[in-house]
């Protein structure tokens, strides 16, 4: 069973080992780097970024994290994308590899999507992976996001494709 806490600074350990995964750092690092992965969820858990950060534990146990921000936040994000004026992004990634590949992904989405909707109800939710992660998009759509578009985004720091999914608001 999935569940949802807040991230720590105390979990930055596990989040820098998990970005040194290849299945993990082929995604969240192009164009970026661990220490500024790490600079960003830190900036967030201390409340000088807007995103929040959660930590993914599988029966309890740590196995990855996720994110979701309102994309007016971050408005080369929010135009980049077309997004609705309240709608919220999300991020995710199962760090430990002994848990990819087994459908936890798509739980994930799912937990994320109504974390999101307990705080901002009704809300639209969009999502981005690179457009050759095949696994993270067919999770969004087996939680119903639809695919919009598949182009590089300016906001991104990859020119690599990205495949820009919707869930609308119900």
């Amino acid at each position: 069973m999935i569940t949802l806490r807040a991230l720590t600074l105390d979990d930055l350990p596990l989040i820098e080992r998990w970005l040194g995964e290849d299945h993990v750092g082929r995604w969240w690092l192009e164009g970026s780097s661990i220490a500024e992965e790490l600079a960003d969820c830190r900036s967030s858990i201390l409340g000088e970024e807007p995103t929040v950060v959660l930590l993914v534990l599988h029966d309890r146990l740590p196995i990855g994290w996720c994110q979701w921000y309102r994309c007016a936040d971050y408005p080369d994000f929010a135009a980049d994308i077309a997004a609705e004026p309240d709608e919220i992004g999300i991020d995710y990634a199962i760090g430990d590899p002994a848990y990819v590949g087994k459908g936890i992904g798509t739980e994930l989405i799912r937990r994320v999507v109504g974390a999101v909707r307990a705080v901002r109800p009704g809300v639209g939710v969009v999502a981005d992976p690179n457009a050759l992660n095949v696994p993270s998009r067919r999770a969004l759509e087996k939680n119903g996001f639809a695919l919009v578009d598949v182009r590089p985004m300016q906001s991104e720091p990859t020119d690599a494709p990205m495949a820009i999914y919707r869930l609308p608001a119900p």
